[in-house]
């Protein structure tokens, strides 16, 4: 679940909580789409006392999604690991000069649930294509260009040329 009791690092620096688990996630929404996960986030890492008051996490996700790729929408499977880290720092400290960047908790409690969650949305890549030289799907009849051609013509001749045509059809005749 992602939930630490921080009251023992916080009275000995020199503890150090060891974060070992694995998140039942089937799957993530993005961008109004719902990404499947086929290997559910290994979240692994350490929580530390920074200074006395602000315990820290630094630690990584390493999972498996999969997407389709840009270009000819085929499955593709991403295998994601991520690195991050994040400071804590408890409610009762927060004042005019607290640091921003941290994350606020209560009761001792560190819950670092939504935490990784974030990071993991922020892992997703924009595009993924299943290999570089991807041809994608023809514009006119959809088939995967990656599995053969197509009989498509994609010769189309512009209006605005056929002037300039007729002059030079009528110079060839002479």
């Amino acid at each position: 679940m992602l939930q630490y009791n921080v009251r023992d690092i916080l009275a000995d620096p020199r503890i150090v909580i060891t974060v070992e688990e694995t998140l039942d996630l089937p799957s993530i929404s993005y961008g109004g789409e719902e990404i499947a996960i086929t290997q559910a986030p290994v979240v692994s890492g350490k929580i530390r006392n920074l200074d006395g008051t602000m315990p820290e996490y630094k630690g990584s996700a390493e999972l498996v999604m999969r997407m389709p790729c840009s270009r000819c929408m085929e499955d593709v499977a991403v295998p994601l690991l991520l690195e991050f880290s994040q400071r804590f720092l408890p409610a009762e400290s927060v004042g005019d000069d607290w640091d921003e960047d941290a994350e606020v908790f209560t009761e001792y409690r560190l819950d670092l649930q939504d935490f990784v969650m974030n990071e993991i949305i922020l892992g997703v890549p924009m595009k993924v294509v299943c290999r570089e030289d991807c041809k994608g799907l023809c514009p006119k009849c959809g088939r995967n260009l990656n599995e053969g051609p197509c009989n498509c013509d994609f010769h189309e001749e512009d209006p605005r040329w056929d002037a300039l045509k007729s002059l030079l059809q009528g110079k060839n005749k002479d």
